[in-house]
């Protein structure tokens, strides 16, 4: 059975938050959102058996006998039943309220001997859980999610999909987890959305009463004591009347008219030029009443003539005097109450500056605006600056990893060129007929390095006595080898390992010669010896080439250098090896 989510998140919504702080979440949330992930891992460590489509067709041998769904780590009774883990546990938790024992349900109710279900009482049925984990295939329960799997992979794969439910941290809603971001961004009831008046971030279900309450764009300025009021006539009438220092807390008008039943802010504006007339009235009646006696006086009344009217002092009663009296009254504390509106010279000043300064200051706004709307699409033109800078630099990393393969084929290629170079090389100069004649150029360079001691000896390359002769060559030290180092040309010769060392018979023992050739054709250095063929020199190679043998005083530095004689011409000398190959296959 599956944890009730549906019901959860609706038993959950009911409970009334706080008012939402746009700043912070409430307690409310906060103890919802811990609830709800208690209950969640509740439910995940009790959960009953797979719920899976076609229960009703699955064989009787996989169904747990309490909650009748797939097995989940089947457990077996005594009787042989199977129930789930978690379902032997609440069914055990269930009898134990009660006080009754935790029987089988699925043994005869008439049986004396049903078998007791508690968690002692039954075993782990391994065989059932490896039939199910290979036989049977469920998919995800969480709507939409069409992944079929199976059983041994449902609870990995319910822990990462993407469709499992999710507390939202705002308001508690159980989301998707795919859409859970979408849902926090543009459908929570208690985002933070900005106010379009004053900007200020609020809860969205609070929104409409920030509007109507502490909004600062929903209110105005009282043009007399400078207070914040609502912004309609029934708001401002009140403050006037009964909360402005500066209004009159009164249902009357102060200058005596009978009517003010359209409320004193309209009666105020309609009535101005009245209202005026008889301030300047009572300023003349007051003049002359220093002037003159009081019977003589004139007096503006509101009774009994039109209004801004005067009648002589004698005509007056005693209730047109307390009249009077009322208005003088009225008049001194209205001229009071103006002086004290009255603002200084520099508060002016200042408030003009101020007024200035504002609209500057929604000049600055605007043009703040233009330079974000620059700014923004700046911002833009960089991003796609740089997707194509990145776009750019995979292809330049790409075509410098095809460049990199290039190179190595490159020098492979080179490789495999010098050695058919040498190969090629080694063919022009080879003999099969025992003979061999060794050119050496830049002898110069290569004497300086043998005197350096950098390259001390130079191998010339291999001739052959026949087809399937031995394989041989020359070596040469131009500064001396042994007793001839320093004062002798020293000149060997070398057998090498060859292919066919298998038919020719060991140890060598043909005679050679060895001839440095003089090019003037006067006279040729020759040397000539039959091969010891106790040395290890002459028995068939284990390597590549034996120890060399031959004169390591094969002729004078001295006679060498001399240059009347022939030896070096062009910077080049020759070396000739004769071997001889009488009886020697070819």
């Amino acid at each position: 059975m599956e944890f009730p989510w549906d019901c959860l998140g609706l038993a959950l919504n009911k409970i009334t938050p706080k008012k939402f702080s746009g700043q912070s979440k409430s307690p409310d949330i906060r103890f919802k959102t811990g609830f709800l992930k208690k209950a969640m891992a509740e439910s995940s460590q009790l959960q009953m058996g797979y719920k899976i489509g076609g229960i009703d067709k699955l064989e009787a041998r996989y169904k747990c006998a309490h909650c009748h769904l797939l097995l989940r780590e089947p457990m077996q009774g005594d009787c042989g039943h199977r129930y789930c883990r978690n379902c032997v546990q609440l069914k055990f938790n269930e009898a134990k309220q009660k006080g009754e024992p935790s029987l089988c349900l699925e043994c005869d109710s008439s049986d004396s001997d049903r078998a007791e279900i508690s968690p002692d009482r039954t075993y782990p049925d391994m065989a059932i859980k490896r039939e199910i984990n290979k036989s049977l295939k469920v998919q995800c329960p969480n709507s939409p999610c069409d992944k079929v799997m199976q059983v041994r992979e449902l609870d990995d794969h319910l822990q990462e999909c993407e469709f499992r439910p999710e507390p939202c941290e705002l308001c508690g809603k159980l989301v998707a987890m795919q859409r859970l971001a979408k849902h926090k961004e543009k459908k929570c009831r208690r985002r933070l959305v900005p106010c379009e008046v004053c900007k200020e971030r609020v809860a969205f279900e609070s929104l409409d009463e920030h509007k109507s309450s502490t909004c600062i764009g929903s209110t105005v300025e009282c043009e007399f004591c400078l207070a914040r009021v609502k912004d309609n006539e029934e708001a401002k009438s009140s403050h006037w009347l009964n909360e402005c220092p500066v209004g009159w807390h009164t249902e009357q008008c102060p200058f005596g008219c009978s009517d003010m039943s359209e409320g004193w802010e309209k009666h105020r504006i309609q009535h101005q030029a009245t209202h005026i007339d008889r301030l300047l009235a009572l300023s003349k009646r007051q003049q002359q009443q220093q002037a003159d006696p009081p019977e003589q006086s004139l007096v503006p009344v509101s009774r009994g003539a039109a209004a801004g009217t005067s009648v002589p002092a004698s005509e007056l009663t005693g209730s047109d005097f307390e009249e009077l009296s009322r208005l003088k009254e009225k008049a001194a504390a209205l001229e009071s109450r103006m002086k004290s509106m009255a603002l200084p010279t520099d508060l002016a000043k200042i408030l003009k500056d101020l007024q200035g300064s504002i609209v500057q200051g929604d000049k600055v706004k605007e043009l703040l605006q233009v330079i974000k709307e620059q700014f923004d699409n700046c911002y833009d033109k960089i991003r796609q600056y740089e997707l194509r800078m990145q776009k750019d630099l995979e292809k330049k990393l790409d075509i410098e990893r095809k460049h990199q393969e290039l190179v190595k084929l490159l020098a492979y290629k080179e490789m495999k060129i010098l050695d058919l170079e040498r190969r090629v090389e080694v063919l022009e100069h080879a003999g099969y007929d025992g003979v061999l004649v060794w050119k050496i150029t830049d002898v110069r360079r290569r004497k300086e390095e043998a005197r350096e001691g950098k390259v001390c000896s130079i191998y010339s390359p291999p001739f052959y006595t026949g087809k399937a002769g031995y394989k041989m060559c020359g070596r040469l030290y131009l500064n001396g080898d042994g007793a001839g180092k320093n004062t002798h040309i020293s000149l060997f010769f070398v057998i090498m390992r060859g292919a066919f060392d298998a038919l020719l018979p060991w140890p060598f023992a043909k005679k050679v010669s060895m001839m440095l050739l003089d090019q003037n054709f006067d006279e040729h250095v020759i040397d000539a010896f039959k091969p010891d063929t106790s040395s290890s020199s002459f028995k068939r190679p284990s390597t590549d080439m034996n120890i060399a043998s031959g004169c390591p005083l094969f002729m004078p530095l001295a006679d060498f250098e001399n240059g009347s004689r022939g030896y070096v011409k062009d910077d080049a000398m020759f070396i000739k090896f004769i071997v001889d190959k009488s009886d020697l296959p070819t």
